[in-house]
């Protein structure tokens, strides 16, 4: 039996026979009946406030008292799935929705969620099917537009995407979320232009949306435009500072205008708002070597050595560190490293194969390995680019940054 399934109480025969006799008390019900709906919305807006401040666990245990003196409180279904999915509970969350719509099955919020949840696990047939029985119940749901919308974009159907983006647009002009999805098509379509339109458009006319101005500036830093990116950055921090992407960003732009020391300063905020952003962390060491502090850069690549993510480059960089200091050998064992840890690389670039170890001369063969990697930075960070330009960098998705 479902989990909330306990929680539904169905009337009994002899609850159902009664009738008469609470005809007879109408008044006296009808007042304990309006003081218990008071009671509920207060309980229900009580434990709202929990969830949108994030204090996730308290909230679901408010929703789970309402629950437990009314089994058919639909919104309560609604909120402890909300809680589910915002901790990344994503089936717990579907049960919960189920529930609500077990008790009232034309509830179109469910429904939306429930479109949300299949997004996000990457069901995306079940995504559109949910999101489009919203729309039968309620056709102007911009919601549910939206979650078409985004589905059909990820699926490649821009044309598609972009009239159901258009009319979540139509029916809520306040939707800044369509707006962002619509520049997301754009961006991936590879019309860069019309994604910036977009966007422009969105920071203008909703200046207090963080996701606006932090996706401005990743098309920014895209589009090697560092001066806008940063001020886009300022922009997105101010209105969330805790949001570690972001300064991430910032440190982006600040390094390619050569604002080192800034940037190291953004790069290590970004990694104490989340230890576990590898991106940051490669940036605390390139600044690092930026300024010539060799030690402490070699000190953070070792720990990222000792991890999983990143690891080809992780032993490039602390093979360039060792050219450096003038250990060879130590760095051809780095360069080895690298190519073991890259997958698939030896496969697509044969030339990392190729290189001859030159005996009695580890200079030599360090330099060699050195400069077919240099070649194939110089490749990737093409494809890099070219990638960036064209990516949505999730204004499309369900989890903006």
């Amino acid at each position: 039996m479902s989990q909330w399934n306990a929680k539904v109480k169905m009337p009994s025969e002899g609850q159902q026979g009664r009738g008469a006799q609470q005809d007879r008390g109408g008044a006296a019900s009808a007042g304990k009946s309006r003081a218990g709906n008071s009671d509920l919305k207060a309980a229900l807006d009580s434990a709202r406030a929990l969830f949108q401040a994030k204090r996730h666990d308290e909230a679901l245990r408010a929703f789970e008292a309402i629950l437990e003196k009314n089994p058919d409180a639909v919104p309560a279904y609604l909120g402890i799935g909300n809680v589910h999915a915002a901790q990344g509970h994503l089936d717990d969350a579907l049960e919960y929705y189920a529930g609500a719509l077990h008790i009232k099955k034309d509830f179109a919020p469910a429904m939306v969620m429930s479109g949300n949840a299949y997004a996000r696990q990457g069901l995306q047939e079940k995504a559109l099917e949910k999101f489009k029985q919203a729309l039968e119940i309620n056709p102007g749901s911009g919601n549910a537009s939206l979650g078409v919308g985004r589905v059909l974009s990820e699926m490649g159907k821009n044309d598609e995407a972009i009239k159901f983006l258009q009319d979540a647009l139509a029916h809520n002009p306040q939707l800044v979320e369509a707006r962002l999805a619509i520049a997301g098509v754009y961006q991936r379509a590879g019309d860069v232009d019309a994604a910036l339109k977009e966007l422009t458009s969105a920071v203008t006319k909703h200046p207090e949306s963080w996701q606006a101005h932090a996706l401005l500036a990743r098309l920014f830093v895209a589009r090697g435009e560092s001066k806008q990116a940063i001020g886009a950055s300022k922009k997105a921090i101010d209105l969330k500072p805790e949001n570690a992407s972001i300064h991430n960003l910032l440190a982006r732009a600040y390094e390619e205008t050569g604002e080192f020391d800034l940037a190291l300063k953004a790069f290590n905020k970004a990694a104490e708002l989340d230890p576990a952003m590898v991106t940051a962390l490669l940036g605390v060491a390139r600044m690092y070597i930026e300024q010539g502090n060799l030690v402490e850069a070699k000190r953070g690549l070792a720990d990222l050595s000792k991890g999983s993510r990143s690891l080809m480059l992780v032993h490039r960089m602390l093979a360039e560190i060792l050219m450096r200091e003038g250990e060879y050998d130590d760095a051809v064992a780095e360069f080895k490293a690298a190519i073991l840890h890259g997958e698939k690389l030896a496969e697509n670039r044969p030339e990392v194969l190729t290189i001859v170890p030159s005996p009695g001369d580890s200079r030599k063969t360090a330099q060699a390995y050195q400069k077919v990697f240099a070649k194939i930075a110089s490749s990737d960070n093409h494809a890099a680019k070219t990638r960036r330009e064209h990516a949505s960098d999730d204004s499309t998705g369900y989890s903006l940054l």
